[in-house]
């Protein structure tokens, strides 16, 4: 079935269709619509006339959010906030009760199929998840990444380095290009000048590894509340 922007289930941003009733969908509608939801619908699994995808693409532009095949892969600095929220610039998630302990960050972690995702601000430009990766050497961006931040003028020829041999989990090697981001914010902390290594495939996950961590001194990760704390 082809599904356009001309339905929407009501009983679900998701589009879910179980029986539930549509309506045509407004402007006004795809404004009360989720990040995820109105990503969605740029993905493959949907069918949409041009028309229809110029003005999801324009939405999107209009909130900061960056889709690539129907996911969210990052957030541009200032994020869209709905009419109904309260407006206000977009900061990294962190947990307030735990954050009142002076000069204590507790990033809140997001846990997806078994590891812990942290979001993070990549040159004042950005905000993407990487996982958490205490075994990776250097912190991995996928080429799409590396290409936003290219195409903002917050990556630029300046900034790559030499290649570099990685060894990967599976015990095999491979060769990556490598550049240096200007700066990578984690909760109130901004750290200048972090190493990272560019992955050969858009599904390749991104890892927030040793150039960072490192940098960070002593950390923590509560487990129970699922936050990393550090000073």
């Amino acid at each position: 079935m082809k599904l356009t922007l001309s339905l929407f289930v009501t009983c679900s941003v998701i589009l879910l269709l179980s029986g539930c009733a549509t309506t045509t969908v407004q402007t006004q509608r795809l404004e009360s619509m989720p990040d995820e939801s109105v990503c969605e619908l740029l993905g493959p699994e949907w069918s949409s006339s041009p028309e229809e995808r110029a003005i999801l693409r324009r939405e999107l532009e209009r909130r900061g959010v960056i889709c690539d095949h129907g996911r969210i892969i990052a957030h541009k600095r200032h994020r869209y906030q709905p009419a109904s929220a309260n407006r206000s610039t977009h900061t990294l998630p962190r947990s307030s009760a735990l954050n009142n302990q002076q000069g204590l960050n507790a990033i809140r972690l997001k846990k997806v199929s078994g590891v812990y995702k942290i979001p993070v601000q990549l040159n004042d430009a950005v905000i993407v998840s990487l996982i958490l990766d205490s075994g990776a050497a250097d912190l991995m961006l996928t080429p799409k990444v590396a290409n936003i931040l290219i195409r903002n003028g917050t990556l630029t020829e300046d900034d790559f380095l030499p290649g570099q041999v990685y060894r990967l989990a599976d015990g095999s090697r491979k060769k990556h290009m490598r550049a240096r981001l200007r700066s990578v914010t984690i909760g109130t902390r901004t750290f200048r000048d972090i190493t990272f290594s560019i992955s050969d495939s858009d599904n390749s996950p991104m890892l927030l590894g040793q150039s960072l961590l490192e940098r960070l001194g002593k950390y923590t990760i509560d487990y129970r509340n699922g936050v990393l704390l550090f000073k």
